[in-house]
């Protein structure tokens, strides 16, 4: 299967995110639409499956970027809505997103 099988009827993407952010401790592709934010995610080696986190654009309610470490820094991307979680990824990369995010609210 792909995202597109996933979409809700109508819906549109406006960002995808070829890269990969951790959340949970398992890489993510973060997808955009007009209506949802999607962590996107195939796992398994010799039977694959799909692993999709979703969330409604209209919930969000914050979205916060920030850098950790010292020698090896991480990009941090919060966002708050009916539950808060975090994207990790490299800074540069995380930090694109975060001004891709913000062009959509």
């Amino acid at each position: 299967m792909t995202i597109e099988d996933f979409l809700m009827p109508g819906e549109e993407i406006k960002y995808h995110g070829g890269s990969s952010l951790i959340y949970g401790g398992k890489p993510y592709e973060l997808i955009i639409t007009d209506r949802r934010l999607l962590l996107y995610g195939r796992r398994g080696m010799l039977f694959k499956k799909d692993d999709i986190v979703s969330q409604k654009v209209e919930e969000v309610q914050n979205i916060k970027y920030s850098e950790n470490g010292i020698i090896r820094k991480e990009g941090v991307l919060q966002i708050d809505a009916k539950t808060r979680f975090s994207l990790i990824g490299h800074p540069s990369q995380v930090k694109a997103i975060y001004q891709q995010i913000l062009q959509f609210f």
